[in-house]
């Protein structure tokens, strides 16, 4: 991966059609080193306004970011190039690029992802471990964040079958992991096949905004995302949210309406939630809900992607 690549997909006030248009205009990382703010709005055509700008700094860090990939393996895969994944590329601001270890052939597979709260109770853990179990059984890829609970147990769901492959899409620079606690499961998921996505280069650490930036990941990479266990306010359900908004299916498992669940996945936090974002209102507004994998078969043949994709599930 060239420095200005790394650098291009390091700028936080651009979109990802004004990288590609600089990407056009700059033949190398000194070229973009001597930039100011006015010169690069005049480049996008628009006045850009970031918080600080330090074109310096900026080749700086993507030089390190390199040297980082060299010592570790990291892998990258650019917006242009034919090996970026299919459905990624079609939504809106898609990431200039995605930071890789291990094998991204995991996400050309079909593949459905699987989100939900930390505060997991015992039938939310069955549920997503089976689920995932039974998914990669048929073929998939199961795609989730590599946090606690829920994503957690899809994860080693999918470990559990033999050539079953799973990707975890961070909300941290590619050379980390977050959860720390997380670091072996992690390791697993690439030495199975799997791969730790991100568009976040090297050194790079997982600030809370960064959080809700990688859920959109997780949910443009599938047609698919099921849902299983979130309380209101949860993450799991702002990555539902972007699943509608890129026109995908939004499925909830039953497990997001057991008892337990309703025990354990309380909000606890004292904040005001938003009434418009709990499982209750999905399904009545038409999300199917779910039982076992089965019942996810039948979303699954006509989830929007899935023809794009040229695959078939079940």
């Amino acid at each position: 991966m060239h420095e200005i690549d790394i650098a291009l997909s390091l700028i936080t006030c651009l979109s990802l059609g004004e990288k590609l248009r600089l990407k056009n205009l700059l033949d190398s990382l000194d070229s973009l080193s001597v930039l100011s703010i006015e010169d690069i709005s005049q480049m996008v055509g628009r006045t850009v306004t970031p918080d600080f700008w330090d074109a310096a700094a900026l080749c700086h860090d993507a030089r390190v970011a390199q040297n980082l990939m060299q010592k570790l393996g990291i892998q990258s895969v650019l917006y242009q190039e034919a090996q970026y994944p299919a459905l990624l590329r079609e939504t809106l601001n898609a990431p200039y690029a995605l930071y890789y270890r291990g094998s991204l052939s995991a996400l050309h597979r079909k593949c459905i992802s699987i989100v939900g709260t930390r505060s997991v109770c015992e039938q939310g853990a069955r549920a997503a471990f089976e689920l995932a179990k039974n998914a990669c059984s048929d073929g998939c890829t199961v795609v989730s964040g590599l946090a606690y609970g829920i994503d957690s147990f899809a994860h080693k769901g999918a470990l559990s079958v033999k050539d079953g492959a799973t990707v975890a899409v961070l909300p941290c620079g590619i050379d980390q992991v977050v959860p720390y606690a997380n670091r072996m499961l992690a390791r697993h998921i690439i030495d199975t096949g799997g791969a730790l996505v991100s568009e976040y280069a090297p050194g790079l650490p997982g600030e809370k905004w960064r959080f809700v930036q990688r859920n959109r990941i997780i949910a443009a990479l599938s047609p698919v995302t099921v849902v299983v266990q979130a309380p209101a306010g949860s993450g799991a359900l702002i990555t539902a949210d972007f699943a509608l908004e890129f026109n995908r299916d939004v499925v909830l498992h039953e497990a997001c309406f057991c008892e337990e669940a309703k025990k354990a996945g309380g909000n606890r936090s004292g904040k005001k939630i938003k009434a418009d974002r709990n499982a209750a209102l999905l399904a009545e507004s038409g999300a199917a809900v779910i039982k076992d994998y089965a019942g996810l078969v039948q979303v699954l043949r006509n989830a929007p992607g899935v023809n794009r994709n040229e695959v078939e599930y079940g």
